[in-house]
């Protein structure tokens, strides 16, 4: 199980981490490295001195330059003729000067191969054992305009870093010391700055879990905690509307359930005790009886199918459908059954569609039933097909009810949810229509919506891709 660690720590040792790595890094450069880098930028320098001298010769006060060069690079020279003979010299360094302290014969031995041509440039390292001291030693050929060829040589001592390297050292152990307190200081104040929200959320959270979901979650000005705190608020504000939802849930679904359950055995009683003799009125409390079985087998074949769409998602078998033929099919099944009511059909257009032709098939029987169960007292459902854009289908299902309020409109597809605003007349269903419709079309990945206006009705609509009719593969 993998250990557990709280922020203040996991800051401190990441922030304590990191001091090291820079002291470290910091040694390694000041210390490790600090002879060697030294040498290589002195000696970079004393090159880069002889080149500037090289390219002054040309010039007409070529003494004059030399000496400032020497003396903005704090080096010593000599100048040798082309039979190694000393023509001028310049001494910036007095007694740390190597080349001015040794023979004349010994520094022109030194400057030989360069003299006589065989090399044009070299580079020694000589150790004074009179006065410990290291030098840098640069030799370069020149030539100046008339083609006089002569050589220099450049001095440039080494000073001795082992005084420097001790108070580099000295100072890194007072700087490790105070950045390793300053990392103990930022993590504790970075961990509270941190850690307070996320306390915050969490007892908030534990609160939400218990049901509190009026908590109000705030990141504290942290970027990534603030969206953690909005979706937590977006949650427990769901989760509200979901617990008001289940405890409506409950309510209907008793309801529904006690309702034909009580009429189930209060007839099955009275033809036990009463009528079991007489058959007229047998037969019809059986009917009753039966009448209500239906209703509970419908509740519990639309409580499966609603599951079934929402989870089977997957089980959609799209094809060519005459949409016109299967919305007229609906309508006579419900004109047989509600012949008091007037279900007008209006075609603007004669095309196929291509979906699933029976899950379409359920969803015109649930938005015609829901407009036919929450009409207006003319008791008229209008329905209109026509094209919408180059390739879909627009169909609208119509109603002359009382509408539903624009609160109300993102809360009819849930299930179990009815508006409000019924009507005198019992509502026959069981509340699960429009879930089921969402969950198909949703599936189906097919546009739908509902357009309201209180005291003028509802239009539910959905949208279905357009499909060539087959009969005119044939022209």
């Amino acid at each position: 199980m993998r250990k557990k660690q709280s922020i203040e720590n996991r800051i401190a040792f990441t922030l304590i981490g990191y001091t090291v790595f820079i002291v470290l890094l910091l040694w390694a450069f000041q210390i490790l490295f600090l002879n060697s880098y030294y040498h290589t930028m002195r000696r970079n320098g004393v090159v880069e001195a002889g080149t500037e001298i090289a390219a002054a010769a040309n010039g007409e006060n070529f003494e004059s330059s030399i000496e400032s060069i020497c003396y903005q690079n704090r080096v010593s020279c000599i100048v040798f003729d082309n039979r190694g003979e000393i023509v001028y010299s310049v001494d910036m360094l007095g007694r740390s000067s190597f080349i001015h302290n040794q023979g004349k014969n010994a520094m022109s031995r030194i400057a030989a191969p360069i003299i006589r041509g065989e090399k044009t440039e070299d580079t020694f390292m000589f150790r004074d054992e009179r006065f410990k001291n290291d030098s840098i030693i640069y030799i370069k050929a020149v030539t100046n305009s008339q083609g006089k060829r002569a050589t220099i040589m450049l001095n440039a001592p080494l000073s001795p870093v082992e005084a420097t390297k001790d108070i580099l050292i000295s100072q890194l152990k007072i700087i490790a010391v105070m950045l390793i307190a300053i990392a103990l200081l930022l993590s504790k104040f970075a961990a509270r700055k941190l850690s307070d929200p996320i306390r915050n959320i969490t007892h908030k959270a534990k609160r939400l879990a218990n049901g509190d979901y009026l908590a109000d979650y705030d990141g504290g000005g942290i970027y990534e905690i603030d969206e953690l705190a909005e979706t937590l608020n977006f949650s427990a504000e769901g989760l509200s509307k979901v617990e008001e939802l289940r405890r409506e849930l409950v309510a209907n679904v008793s309801h529904d359930l006690k309702t034909p359950l009580t009429m189930i055995k209060a007839y099955a009683e009275m033809i036990k005790d009463i009528t079991g003799d007489n058959k007229q009125a047998r037969d019809d409390q059986l009917d009753t009886i039966i009448n209500e079985s239906d209703r509970l087998t419908e509740l519990v074949n639309d409580l499966i199918k609603i599951s079934r769409e929402e989870t089977d998602a997957a089980n959609i078998v799209k094809a060519d459908f005459d949409i016109k033929a299967k919305i007229e099919d609906i309508i006579a099944r419900f004109a047989a059954v509600h012949e008091d009511y007037d279900i007008i059909f209006e075609a603007d257009c004669d095309k196929w569609a291509h979906a699933d032709g029976d899950k379409i098939g359920q969803v015109l029987y649930n938005f015609i039933s829901n407009a036919v169960n929450y009409t207006g007292e003319d008791k008229k459902v209008r329905i209109k097909l026509y094209q919408s854009g180059e390739k879909m289908l627009h169909v609208d299902i119509i109603d002359s009810g009382r509408g539903i309020a624009p609160e109300e409109l993102p809360l009819i597809w849930e299930r179990y949810y009815r508006s409000k605003n019924t009507h005198q007349r019992p509502i026959v269903g069981t509340g699960l229509g429009l879930s089921i419709v969402k969950s198909i079309l949703t599936n189906q990945n097919l546009p739908f919506g509902v357009k309201s206006e209180l005291g003028k009705g509802s239009c539910f609509w959905f949208e279905l891709p357009e499909q060539k009719h087959p009969h005119k593969y044939l022209n």
